[in-house]
């Protein structure tokens, strides 16, 4: 069962915008809309703007010759995108930026904690409470980082 923070950091990465190109371990050469951190194993991903990653697939498996290997798939990959001029990132690299975000959100919620400014969020916690939804504190919080995550993707901080 993921953590929060990762449920968190693949909520981000998947409100980044952020596709990938992958190459399983026999030379097979895919391409996913939204990238994630719970990525199978065996395969390496590389990240990209969606739009690109098709584009990438689609010509690097069409000159990487059928039954070549991984490692020949992954070169057509990376030969591909540079052609293109599309950027590839390493999904660890997006993994990592996306606990940065978490990270950012939660020295957020701590800045508001220490400032009194938590007490606009307990106020909405209270309305919510009072409208009848059942929602624990932990849980609405949740949401709120998730809220936060969205904007920071959005604002193109993200992958």
């Amino acid at each position: 069962m993921p953590t929060r923070a990762e449920r968190l950091a693949d909520h981000f990465i998947r409100c980044a915008g952020i596709a990938a190109v992958h190459v399983d371990a026999a030379g097979a050469i895919g391409a996913v809309d939204t990238a994630t951190m719970f990525d199978p194993g065996g395969r390496v991903v590389l990240c990209c703007a969606r739009g690109n990653h098709i584009k990438v697939a689609t010509l690097a498996a069409a000159r990487a010759a059928l039954g070549s290997g991984h490692a020949a798939a992954r070169a057509a990959v990376h030969a591909a995108a540079a052609e293109m001029g599309v950027g590839l990132t390493p999904l660890s690299t997006v993994i990592q930026r996306a606990f940065a975000a978490v990270q950012m959100v939660d020295d957020q919620i701590v800045d508001l904690q220490q400032s009194g400014g938590i007490k606009e969020l307990n106020k909405d916690f209270k309305a919510a409470r009072t409208a009848g939804t059942a929602v624990r504190y932990v849980d609405f919080l949740f949401e709120k980082k998730m809220s936060l995550l969205e904007a920071i993707a959005r604002a193109g901080h993200g992958g």
